[in-house]
């Protein structure tokens, strides 16, 4: 009974991150497409059989579908929701409904519309995580060495309790969390480190284990202070969030760049299943554990989206500004050929993911 709960419990957290990080994106593609004029026939959470619709004033279907893993946005003139395709009745529409369809819009309202999917996703997070720094505040942990374990790399460094880490492979550090960083995403095994200890800077060096799912420098902050937990003023809590959303961005593509060159795993990278899990998992870990991971996804749905991929977002923006370089449109069977080999790279990805995710969560289950 207690697995079927906990079954319950984790495929809800899911359905409800998923469902509120859709609901931005598309609500970005649907508020500009309706700034841009253009009629939406029908705004979607999920896939499959309709469960429940309703059209407001201006024609807009509003939908909750039965598969709840996505949605779509269907604008007019579209052959269907991917907005990849045109209508092949579009030829005869008249001026009036050619001025509110997509196919017939200006190639920068196109983009603007497409873009404004994952712009959205990173305008939410930001704004969800300026709104938490302000109520909860930020922890701050500055980067001195609480404790060194022993015959750790840290330790064979020649680290010391109270040694202040300055910089890591050249790379200012401000926050304990910054080292964690290095550590997960350095291609090489070696860290430099600039040690600052009695007043003078120090030289050293640490070596990690070769894989990187293993490597641990083996040092712990020291406990957190009082001080180190104080809530913000709006001007520094959106400053602070957008540098949060900019490191996660740029560790994500570091990350992906490590992996296509080979110097990195694909092991860590996460599917449905895994989001699911972490989902779940970030559930059981409170509201503000909830919140952040909501913060999380919907940087790495607007991230992901933005990549150049035939029938992701960015795919159509490549799509649209060789169209204004041309001054024409792809012809179709290029198009068709385009969208083919995304929809292989995207079963592809879905594969490996599941691939990752399935013996984790069933090693996780029976241990």
């Amino acid at each position: 009974m207690q697995e079927i709960l906990s079954f319950i419990e984790y495929l809800l957290a899911f359905v409800v991150v998923l469902s509120i990080v859709v609901f931005v994106h598309e609500m970005g593609h649907f508020l500009v497409a309706r700034l841009c004029g253009v009629r939406v026939l029908e705004f979607s959470i999920g896939f499959g059989k309709k469960l429940w619709s309703r059209q407001d004033k201006k024609g807009t279907n509003w939908s909750l579908r039965a598969i709840p893993l996505g949605g779509f946005v269907q604008m007019f003139g579209d052959a269907d929701a991917a907005s990849a395709k045109a209508d092949e009745n579009i030829k005869n529409l008249s001026e009036e409904e050619k001025k509110v369809s997509f196919p017939f819009q200006p190639v920068w309202k196109k983009i603007a519309i497409i873009f404004a999917g994952p712009a959205t996703n990173y305008i939410f997070a930001i704004l969800l995580m300026t709104a938490v720094f302000m109520v909860y505040g930020q922890i701050k942990i500055a980067p001195v060495v609480g404790s060194v374990m022993e015959k750790s790399p840290a330790a064979a460094a020649g680290l010391l309790p109270d040694d202040k880490i300055l910089q890591v492979n050249g790379e200012n550090i401000a926050d304990f969390s910054d080292i964690k960083r290095w550590i997960v995403l350095s291609p090489e095994p070696t860290l430099k480190l600039l040690v600052e200890r009695n007043g003078k800077t120090l030289n050293l060096e640490a070596i990690l284990a070769e894989d990187p799912k293993e490597r641990v420098l083996g040092v712990q902050s020291k406990t957190i202070a009082p001080g180190d937990v104080s809530s913000m003023p709006f001007h520094k809590a959106i400053y602070e969030s957008s540098l949060m959303a900019w490191k996660m961005t740029a560790d994500t593509i570091i990350y992906l760049k490590q992996v296509f060159t080979s110097t990195r795993s694909p092991d860590e990278m996460r599917g449905p299943l895994g989001i699911a899990e972490a989902s779940g998992d970030a559930a059981k870990g409170g509201f503000l554990s909830f919140l952040v991971f909501l913060v999380q996804i919907s940087i790495g749905i607007g991230l992901i989206n933005l990549f150049p991929i035939p029938l992701l977002d960015g795919g159509q923006i490549v799509v649209y500004l060789i169209e204004a370089i041309r001054g024409k449109p792809l012809k179709e069977k290029i198009l068709e050929k385009t969208l083919m080999i995304g929809m292989c790279l995207l079963i592809g990805l879905l594969l490996l993911t599941l691939w990752n995710d399935i013996p984790r969560i069933f090693n996780r289950l029976v241990g």
